[in-house]
């Protein structure tokens, strides 16, 4: 079997995350920033939560003696809650306190010590938890009778207190480092709060339009640029994310051969 080729980023979550129909989606925006530097696998499940997500781990992340034949995760984002946090008697409802049980089960399988998947041992890990978003509604025809403004922010709390929690676990020489995307207070923020401005950027009151994802990708840049700086995410700095594969005028023409031996990986990866 072929050595993988580049380093790959995952995102999974829900169908915000799966989203194909709507300009400038999570996909595009990571697809986009990241041509010819990291592969991008959108692990996105449209109705789906955490509980419903979590038997299909071992189906998304290798296991760590397959390392060597697989491709190495940079990044994952994990974006859940929307579905997790409808009212208790709807199907996909999952408890606030299984809620938080999966997505530590999530976070312990990527940066435990004595993890089995090979993204907790390679060095250059970067995780980015992600509150569900607000709710509006008033736009909400066919999900308003299954979800509460109040019931989703705590879930979005969560999030926020499991992210602060792992961040100081996180070690100067570790493999891996973690960032909080608060997609609920970023979201109302921009829209100048949690009225019917909201509705920009959720097109049905749920899920977001080109302009909510427009704020995710705000708040992402952010880590890129702070948090994670040096850690070969930013798409704008070729020091510290080369393009994998060389540009065309660097290939010797009369000994192509000699491509290979200027595949390059960012300096952390290196």
């Amino acid at each position: 079997m072929a050595n993988p080729y580049q380093d790959c980023a995952i995102l999974l979550g829900d169908s915000i995350t799966q989203e194909s129909g709507v300009s400038f989606n999570l996909q595009s925006r990571f697809s986009n920033a990241y041509r010819r530097t990291i592969d991008i696998l959108n692990r996105g499940y449209g109705g789906y939560n955490t509980a419903w997500t979590r038997p299909l781990f071992d189906t998304i992340f290798a296991k760590k003696e397959a390392a060597s034949i697989t491709s190495t995760v940079r990044l994952v984002t994990i974006w859940f809650g929307a579905n997790d946090a409808v009212i208790p008697s709807a199907r996909q409802h999952v408890s606030l306190a299984d809620y938080e049980a999966n997505l530590r089960f999530f976070l312990e399988g990527l940066t435990s010590p004595e993890s089995p998947y090979a993204a907790a041992h390679a060095k250059g890990l970067n995780i980015v938890l992600v509150t569900p978003p607000p709710l509006l509604l008033s736009l909400m025809v066919n999900y308003a009778p299954e979800r509460e403004v109040a019931l989703t922010k705590t879930y979005a709390d969560v999030v926020v207190k499991l992210a602060a929690e792992y961040k100081t676990k996180e070690t100067e020489n570790g493999n891996w480092r973690i960032g909080l995307i608060d997609m609920w207070s970023a979201t109302i923020n921009a829209a100048g709060g949690e009225g019917e401005g909201l509705a920009k950027y959720l097109s049905d009151g749920l899920h977001m339009t080109s302009e909510g994802y427009g704020v995710f990708w705000e708040e992402y840049t952010k880590l890129v640029k702070n948090e994670f700086k040096g850690r070969g995410l930013d798409w704008e700095d070729p020091t510290d994310l080369p393009e994998r594969m060389p540009s065309w005028d660097l290939v010797d023409a009369k000994n192509p051969s000699t491509v290979v031996d200027q595949l390059a990986l960012p300096p952390i990866r290196s």
